[in-house]
């Protein structure tokens, strides 16, 4: 980008940085952790090994899922946006709130992936319930 900006070559922007002691960084996104999420993450994998040992298909019965979120509002991708600096500039994204979005849910289980389902609200729990019913219904996932 800089260097359509500037009108130079990429080579000569990379020499540039070089020359200054700059480092491409990225700004990053950190899940913040509550104070129990060890311990329930413990527990967790305790109960699926001690699942395992009683029943040893229980994970051919578990249904993976997890969920992405796109805003609409045309804002960059932080994976396209690379900092020069000679030091860590530790930049913080901040969040718009109440923006369009679209929610992607997908999911993965023994005999594959599941289809994903697209959502403009917040999905509520009634939604999860709909879904659920709706992929039991399909015989390919059952």
């Amino acid at each position: 980008r800089a260097a359509h900006d500037l009108d130079i070559s990429r080579s000569s922007i990379r020499r540039i940085m070089k020359e200054l002691n700059f480092k491409p960084y990225k700004p990053r996104l950190l899940q913040a952790l509550n104070e129990d999420d060890p311990d329930r993450r413990l527990e967790f994998s305790q109960w699926v090994l001690d699942s395992i040992r009683g029943n040893p298909i229980i994970l051919d019965r578990i249904l993976w899922t997890d969920a992405a979120i796109f805003q609409t509002n045309v804002r960059v991708n932080r994976h396209n946006c690379v900092y020069w600096s000679d030091t860590n500039p530790h930049f913080i994204i901040e969040q718009e709130l109440n923006v369009s979005r679209v929610i992607v849910r997908g999911g993965i289980w023994s005999n594959g992936v599941v289809d994903p389902f697209f959502f403009e609200d917040n999905v509520a729990s009634q939604i999860y319930l709909q879904m659920y019913k709706m992929l039991k219904d399909r015989k390919e996932y059952m």
